[in-house]
C-alpha cells in the first residue's frame, strides 16, 4: 500500500503508538519532546527527519493525519524497535511489512558495532539513572524538607530577627512597621529572582515553578500586613494577646503564620506534581494539572477562612482563584510543552484580555471598599472564631481614625496583590503560553 495522509481510525491508533513510544524515551531526565524526537532521528542517521517539523509530529500524534510509511520505518529504526514490533505498527497503519532490505537495515541500525553499542548502552543507562533520580528526588522526604527549608530560611530569619529588634526597641510607629513589611516583600521576591538569574544546574523547571508557587502564596497573604502596619491589628487576632497588643509582635506572628502556610502548600504542590506525572496514568494533561494545583490552593484558602473574617474570605477567593487558574496552565504547558493549543496567537491574546479584565475588576473592587467604609466594617465583624474587642484608643487613634486607616490599608493591600498577580504571575503565564507556540 502506498503512503497516505488519510484521516481514519488507523491514524488515531498510530498516533497513540507514536506518542507512547516517545513517552518511554528520556533524555537529560525529561520526557522526549516532539522536537527532541526529530533531533534524535537526525542524530541516528534518519534523513527523513530533516525535512519534518514539530507540527507534523503533532498532527500525526493527534491522529488527524496518517504518517507516511517512510516516517514510520525511520521512527522505528531511530528508537531501535525490534523488527516484529515495526511490522506490527506498519500493519496497523495499513502498510506492507518491512522488506528484506529494510529489515536488514533495521537490524544493522541496532547492532552497528560492539563499540558503538556499548557506548549507546552506557548513555541509556546514565539517562535512565538521571531520569530516576530526577523523578524521585523531589518526592524523597529529605530532599523535600531541605528544599522547603531553603525557601523558608531568608524570609523566616528576617521576620524573626528584625521583628524582635523592633519590639525590643519599642519601634511600633507606622513608618517602622511599613518598612518592616516592605523589606519583607523585597526579600521574598529577591530570593526567587536570584535563583532564576543564577540557576543551580541540579535544579529543574519543576523546582523553579514550585518556588514561584510558594512565593505567590506568601506574597498575596502577606499583603494584608500593609493593613496591619497601619492599624496594628491582624486578621488572625494575634493583636488581642496582651503581650502583642500595639507591638510589632502581632506582625511577626502573622508573617510566620503565612510563611508556614505557604510552605506547607508548596510542599503539597511539589509532591502531587511528581506523583501525578510519575504515574502510568495517561489522563488529560489539564485534568492532572488541576489535581496538582487545586488541593494546595484549597488547603491554604480553608486554613485562612477558619481564622480570618469575611473580608479576607472574599478577597482571597478571588486571589486564590487567579492563582489556581494560572498555575494549572503553567503546570500543564510545562509538563506537555508540545500539546496543541490550537491558535496560540488567539490563546495568547485571550490570556492578555483575561488579565486586563481581572485587573479592572480588582481595581474597581478595591475602590468600592475604600469609598464604602460600611463594607469593611461589616466584613470584619463576621468570623468563625470571634475575637475579644479592644478599644481603638489602646492603639493611639479614635474609632473614626481607625476606620480611615483600615480603608487606606485595604486599598494598599488590594493594589499590591493586583500588581504582583499581573507583573509576576501574569507575565509567567504569558511566557509559558508563548513557549507552546509551534
Amino acid at each position: 500500500m502506498v503512503d497516505s495522509d488519510r484521516d481514519d481510525s488507523a491514524a488515531i491508533l498510530i498516533g497513540r503508538l507514536i506518542r507512547s513510544y516517545r513517552d518511554d524515551v528520556r533524555r537529560n531526565g525529561r520526557r522526549l519532546s516532539q522536537e527532541g524526537l526529530l533531533d534524535l532521528m537526525v542524530e541516528r542517521g534518519e534523513a527523513v527527519a530533516a525535512d519534518l517539523d514539530r507540527s507534523s509530529i503533532g498532527h500525526w500524534e493527534r491522529g488527524t493525519r496518517l504518517p507516511p510509511r517512510k516516517f514510520l520505518v525511520a521512527f522505528g529504526r531511530a528508537l531501535k524497535m525490534p523488527k516484529p514490533e515495526m511490522d506490527r505498527m506498519l500493519s496497523f497503519a495499513g502498510y506492507d511489512s518491512l522488506s528484506d532490505e529494510e529489515g536488514q537495515a533495521a537490524i544493522l541500525a541496532t547492532t552497528q558495532s560492539i563499540e558503538s553499542q556499548v557506548e549507546s548502552l552506557h548513555r541509556d543507562v546514565r539517562s535512565l539513572m538521571d531520569s530516576t533520580a530526577a523523578s524521585k528526588a523531589p518526592a524523597d522526604a529529605s530532599t523535600v524538607v531541605k528544599s522547603a527549608l531553603w525557601r523558608m530560611a531568608p524570609a523566616g530569619l528576617y521576620a524573626l530577627v528584625v521583628g524582635f529588634i523592633l519590639n525590643a526597641l519599642g519601634l511600633n510607629g507606622t513608618l517602622a512597621l511599613l518598612a518592616y513589611v516592605l523589606v519583607g516583600f523585597a526579600i521574598v521576591i529577591g530570593q526567587w529572582v536570584l535563583r532564576w538569574l543564577k540557576p543551580d544546574p541540579d535544579r529543574t523547571e519543576h523546582d523553579h515553578i514550585v518556588d514561584l508557587f510558594f512565593i505567590s502564596l506568601l506574597f498575596t497573604l502577606n499583603a494584608s500586613l500593609l493593613i496591619s502596619a497601619l492599624t496594628r491589628t491582624d486578621h488572625f487576632g494575634f493583636y488581642t494577646i496582651e503581650a502583642f497588643t500595639n507591638t510589632p509582635m502581632s506582625l511577626l506572628a502573622t508573617f510566620l503564620a503565612h510563611l508556614v502556610l505557604s510552605l506547607a502548600a508548596s510542599v503539597m504542590f511539589s509532591v502531587l506534581w511528581r506523583r501525578q506525572y510519575g504515574s502510568q496514568d495517561r489522563g488529560s494533561t489539564f485534568s492532572r494539572a488541576v489535581w496538582i494545583t487545586l488541593p494546595p490552593i484549597l488547603f491554604a484558602y480553608v486554613s485562612m477562612v477558619v481564622f480570618t473574617n469575611l473580608g479576607a474570605w472574599i478577597s482571597l477567593m478571588v486571589i486564590h482563584g487567579v492563582l489556581f487558574g494560572s498555575f494549572t496552565i503553567i503546570v500543564a504547558l510545562n509538563e506537555e510543552p508540545e500539546m496543541s493549543l490550537g491558535d496560540v496567537g488567539f490563546v495568547f491574546k485571550a490570556a492578555i484580555l483575561a488579565i486586563t479584565l481581572l485587573t479592572s475588576v480588582g481595581v474597581v473592587g478595591a475602590l468600592i471598599a475604600y469609598l464604602q467604609p460600611d463594607v469593611l466594617t461589616t466584613s470584619n465583624e463576621i468570623r468563625i472564631i470571634p475575637l475579644p474587642e479592644i478599644r481603638a484608643e489602646e492603639f493611639g487613634y479614635t474609632p473614626e481614625g481607625g476606620l480611615k486607616l483600615l480603608r487606606l490599608g485595604n486599598l494598599w493591600m488590594s493594589l499590591a496583590d493586583i500588581f504582583y498577580l499581573v507583573t509576576v504571575v501574569g507575565s509567567y503565564v504569558l511566557v509559558t503560553i508563548r513557549r507552546a507556540a509551534p
